[in-house]
């Protein structure tokens, strides 16, 4: 009779310990994701983070925790055998339940800037050059045999420019070496490209004040690429060829490249190109203003291109910026631009305006066999006794024009 007494009592709790059993695993758990912690809707207070079970007074030894496999677990207390806690994939992570995608690459560092040299007007500080306060070079030329040490030496870092800041004004007074230039950057192998621009608080000025016909230019490019910022000007030259820059000369390496992107070239004289010449190699134009250059006459043969003058097979590309107000009585055609032989001269935008010739192409003129190929921009405002926006000579001269405007020049 007793055993069969307790026999059922045994049977009366296994039932209870059951029914107690399925009601702790079905109890709901209310996930509240505030900086990485998580309560549980009947306990709220928080789970000690150090410890994997949040109710260390009653451990259920009929049920215990199992150990929290990664940092972060929400509810160590009531793990799911079932269906365990994922560990966190990353270190650190504030919102477990949540793990950023471990194949999101880290956004990388910006890439470095250009190194720049400052070259100040006032005073003759011979520092370093790479502080703008406390030690500016004193000329162009310093820079560049500065930047030319380094880069021969290979020491300057692989792929980056030069950046040569110009503050005020500074002046050649004459010396102008043996290509006849203030600003002389030359030679296989001397420079990385360099960027010549102005100081943003104070206008850069390069002034070669030559006094004479053939007396020096601004700028001589050779083998290298050059490029002119915005913020800085060119002015003073008064050479045969290339009255501010010259690019390129004769030899089977002497090819340049000259960018102007912003700045200006302004007040030069030359035989051919006032403003420039491309003798060998090429120039961009995506800004910047050439303005008010001149040609000069010797033995009173007048002068070409007071602009730009394009040698043979050399090339030229305008997308953007100014050339305007250049020529005059002394120059015999192309006021704006001159093309020269197997020049070819692309205009895909910008503006050649006001320019003067004496005979023919006030704003363009293309010899035998040089190409204008206009895809767009606008030549107008210019003057010449004939063709006074756009001439040819018919000798196998070309003027493609598939896109721009060609209007309001005279005739």
């Amino acid at each position: 009779m007793v055993s069969k007494f307790l026999y059922c009592i045994l049977i009366v709790l296994a039932a209870v310990s059951l029914v107690l059993f399925v009601a702790g695993c079905e109890k709901p758990l209310i996930a509240i994701i505030d900086s990485g912690k998580t309560v549980d809707e009947e306990n709220p207070a928080s789970p000690d983070p150090g410890v994997g079970n949040p109710d260390l007074s009653n451990p259920g030894p009929s049920t215990p925790a199992s150990p929290d496999p990664g940092a972060g677990n929400p509810d160590p207390s009531n793990p799911s055998p079932s269906t365990p806690a994922s560990p966190d994939p990353g270190a650190g992570n504030p919102n477990p339940s949540n793990p950023p995608n471990p194949g999101t690459p880290p956004t990388p560092p910006p890439a470095a800037k250009n190194p720049e040299c400052y070259v100040f007007s006032r005073g003759n500080s011979p520092g370093s050059g790479d502080d703008p306060s406390g030690g500016p070079f004193a000329s162009v030329p310093a820079a560049l045999t500065h930047i030319r040490t380094l880069y021969r030496g290979g020491k300057w870092p692989s792929g980056k420019s030069a950046v040569i800041v110009v503050s005020g004004t500074l002046t050649g007074s004459g010396a102008f070496g043996s290509n006849k230039a203030m600003v002389d950057i030359s030679g296989t192998g001397n420079y990385p490209p360099i960027i010549l621009e102005g100081d943003p608080t104070r206008q850069g000025v390069l002034d070669a004040k030559a006094t004479a016909a053939n007396d020096g230019r601004v700028l001589y490019i050779a083998n290298n690429r050059v490029t002119l910022g915005s913020g800085l000007t060119l002015t003073g030259g008064h050479t045969l060829w290339g009255g501010a820059v010259l690019v390129g000369t004769n030899g089977s390496a002497s090819e340049g490249e000259f960018i102007m992107a912003g700045g200006e070239i302004s007040g030069n004289k030359a035989q051919n190109g006032g403003g420039v010449m491309v003798y060998k190699g090429s120039m961009t134009m995506t800004g910047g203003i050439i303005t008010n250059n001149t040609n000069t006459d010797t033995s009173n043969v007048l002068g070409t291109g007071g602009g730009v003058y394009i040698y043979e097979d050399t090339i030229f590309t305008m997308s953007n910026g100014t050339i305007s107000g250049n020529g005059g009585n002394k120059t015999e055609k192309g006021g704006g631009v001159l093309i020269e032989g197997h020049g070819l001269f692309t205009m895909n935008g910008g503006e050649i305006l006001n320019n003067t010739s004496v005979q023919e192409g006030g704003g363009v003129y293309i010899t035998g066999y040089g190409t204008f190929t206009m895809t767009n921009g606008t030549v107008s405002g210019n003057q010449s006794a004939v063709d006074g926006g756009v001439g040819k000579s018919p000798f196998g001269a070309k003027f493609i024009q598939t896109g721009g405007t060609v209007s309001g020049n005279t005739p």
